[in-house]
């Protein structure tokens, strides 16, 4: 799609909105791991939520040393990888043309006093336009603005909360013999 209009832009926000982005995507993610491990963690009971539990019988030697069918109840939090993903980096890299600079306004009260007055030197305020390329041959040759995001994901480390729910997970594995069966 070729590009009709091209407005002066500040870097702030030109970046602002980039590195938005990014953060919103890292939210997204957040909230997808909640709704996993609400939606498989758990289970809703007359009790209330309980998490939900895989059983699974086996047999083997007993106290007796007499072949005996056992039954183990695992939370099935604990047999699955909860997804968890995190930007790890983000590299941002455009071409941008610089239109005009000028220092930010003093942000002081009318009476002269420094109430309000930014700490540390005031900001640039940059406006330009992203460079235009053009890519091909006439006649078909194409005019755009591009921007390449670069982002690196990892699974990101299990958080505290998380962490703990898995141990009490494990806890919860329970090993019991089955009585009345052969």
């Amino acid at each position: 799609m070729a590009i009709r209009r091209v407005e002066a832009l500040e870097i702030s926000e030109f970046l602002g909105s980039l590195l938005a982005s990014v953060v919103n995507a890292q939210a997204q993610s957040a909230r997808a791991t909640v709704a996993f491990i609400d939606d498989v963690g758990f289970e809703d009971t007359p009790e209330g939520d309980r998490m939900r539990m895989v059983t699974l019988r086996y047999k083997k030697r007993d106290e007796n040393d007499e072949i005996t069918e056992f039954e183990v109840a695992v939370p099935l939090l604990a047999l699955v990888n909860v997804p968890s993903l995190a930007v790890s980096e983000a590299k941002l890299s455009f071409s941008y043309d610089v239109v005009s600079a000028a220092a930010a306004p003093d942000s002081t009260s009318g009476d002269g006093s420094n109430v309000g007055k930014a700490i540390g030197p005031r900001p640039a305020i940059v406006k330009g336009i992203a460079r235009k390329k053009t890519t091909g041959d006439a006649p078909s040759a194409k005019v755009t603005a591009a921007i390449d995001l670069d982002v690196t994901l990892a699974q990101q480390e299990v958080p505290i909360g998380v962490e703990r729910l898995f141990d009490l997970a494990e806890l919860g594995i329970t090993e019991d013999k089955v009585e009345g069966e052969p």
